[in-house]
């Protein structure tokens, strides 16, 4: 069997395990389960079979995951339900996190499943260090702003059915807390994606910015999380309204990573084909 088919059945392996934690956990919420150890080993054994399919598919295109629909939306996929999986272990009370963000590692891998693995070739603008860190970074701010709007769903949940609830999926507080601070991270990792992406494009298209439709969205999607982080450093917002504030940011983030290469004419559009 080829390489880049052991890809794909990993991929499909991961996906259904991820889709086991995801009913393990909400279980656990459901205090139908009494203890998370079954949703932590499927996790990490999803994280292990997704881990080997992304190595089985650079084996078999000779490059990183970087280029097709498919491999871009695995990379995302990986590092949303990575730190689901590593926040459930490091703090047990907030590990119902996983409840949102494994939804979305199976939900992007399932769309990449469908759209299928196609061979591909490293186009020849895809050289240097910065074509790998903008693209590094960019999966890393998907996956932390992905966190904190899972933080902060589980906070207006929690917020709308107070009581027993709350004890299950999390202190209101500290889902709060949660969602700040990995929002900050998204920023920050934003940023140098955007720094980065600038420099790449300079040694690829001869120029740092061009107002395409993916950069503009994209400096839009970084100014509302400023100003997000802005509204709660200095004007006090938390909980609920702070909560709304990163889901519309998160909804921009998904329109400038996704929705503008496919529905609009963009020199990134190539770099996002199925």
């Amino acid at each position: 069997m080829a390489l880049a088919q052991i890809a794909v059945l990993l991929h499909l392996g991961a996906a259904v395990l991820y889709a086991c934690a995801f009913v393990a956990v909400t279980l656990r919420a459901a205090s139908a389960l009494r203890a998370d150890g079954p949703a932590r080993v499927l996790g990490f054994a999803g994280l292990a079979m997704h881990a080997a399919g992304i190595a089985a598919l650079w084996a078999a295109t000779g490059h990183g995951p970087v280029v097709t629909r498919f491999e871009n939306l695995s990379s995302y996929a990986f590092v949303s339900a990575a730190l689901g999986v590593v926040i459930a272990e490091r703090r047990r009370d907030l590990g119902a996190v996983r409840l949102v963000l494994l939804p979305v590692a199976f939900i992007m891998l399932g769309i990449a499943l469908y759209s299928g693995q196609q061979p591909s070739s490293l186009p020849p603008t895809f050289t240097g260090v910065w074509l790998v860190l903008h693209a590094g970074f960019y999966f890393l701010a998907f996956g932390t702003a992905a966190t904190g709007v899972a933080a902060a769903a589980l906070l207006m949940v929690g917020d709308r059915f107070k009581g027993a609830l709350t004890a299950r999926i999390g202190d209101t507080a500290a889902l709060d807390e949660l969602s700040y601070r990995y929002a900050g991270l998204a920023f920050t990792f934003w940023g140098i994606g955007m720094l980065t992406g600038s420099i790449w494009a300079n040694h690829a298209w001869g120029r740092y910015w061009g107002w395409d439709p993916v950069e503009t969205w994209s400096l839009i999607t970084w100014l509302l999380f400023a100003a997000y982080l802005h509204l709660r450093r200095f004007y006090a917002w938390s909980g609920r309204k702070a909560a709304v504030l990163l889901v519309v940011c998160f909804a921009l983030a998904l329109m400038s990573l996704f929705g503008t290469s496919l529905i609009t004419r963009s020199v990134h559009s190539v770099y996002f084909r199925s």
